[in-house]
């Protein structure tokens, strides 16, 4: 991605999450990056197509940090706590204090739901991935990763919540999304 591309999704993130998709224009994110309508075109073919490239960069973006972490960590139980905080730190620091954030998901979700599934689909391989490391480790049990990994997602969407994320402190989620690793750490543990 080049730098005006970047700063162009910088600013129309910043739009979409301050006045929500329906009351931002074209115009308004030229403007904020000193630019031309028309060259704003030339990078993005419309709103749409710049919304769903703001939704994929910022879930990317979480996605990235959670990998990075658990990669960090030598210990699959280590690695998948590291996975599941650091995603939830970013989406808590993306999204926390952003006032239409909910409008410009169910946009998203309404338009665009394979950008979700997406990327659903590649935090579940993740989480497989950490899983088999921990079969590997002999720390883990689990008869298939990939539906074990799906259950983990599935019993984790608290934590990256809109409604969650701006109604509770990041504290609280922290300190919840740690009992829920401890009680998943038990029930996959090798050593019970």
């Amino acid at each position: 991605m080049n730098q005006v591309t970047h700063q162009i999704l910088k600013s129309a993130r910043q739009r979409f999450s301050d006045y929500g998709p329906s009351k931002t224009t074209m115009a308004e994110i030229a403007a904020d990056c000193g630019m031309s309508v028309g060259n704003l075109y030339r990078h993005f073919k419309n709103k749409d197509a710049m919304m769903v490239a703001c939704m994929e960069q910022q879930l990317q973006e979480k996605l990235d940090a959670g990998q990075a972490a658990a990669a960090e960590e030598s210990q699959a139980l280590d690695a998948l706590r590291a996975f599941l905080q650091t995603r939830l730190g970013m989406a808590y620091t993306q999204f926390s204090d952003t006032r239409h954030l909910f409008d410009f998901i169910q946009y998203i979700q309404s338009k665009h739901i394979r950008v979700l599934l997406t990327y659903e689909e590649k935090v579940i391989a993740s989480m497989a991935n950490i899983l088999k490391q921990g079969l590997e480790q002999g720390s883990f049990t689990c008869s298939n990763c990939q539906q074990t990994a799906y259950d983990i997602h599935q019993a984790t969407l608290r934590y990256n919540s809109p409604i969650a994320l701006q109604n509770n402190s990041l504290e609280i989620l922290t300190v919840d999304l740690n009992r829920l690793i401890d009680l998943l750490y038990t029930g996959l543990s090798s050593h019970t």
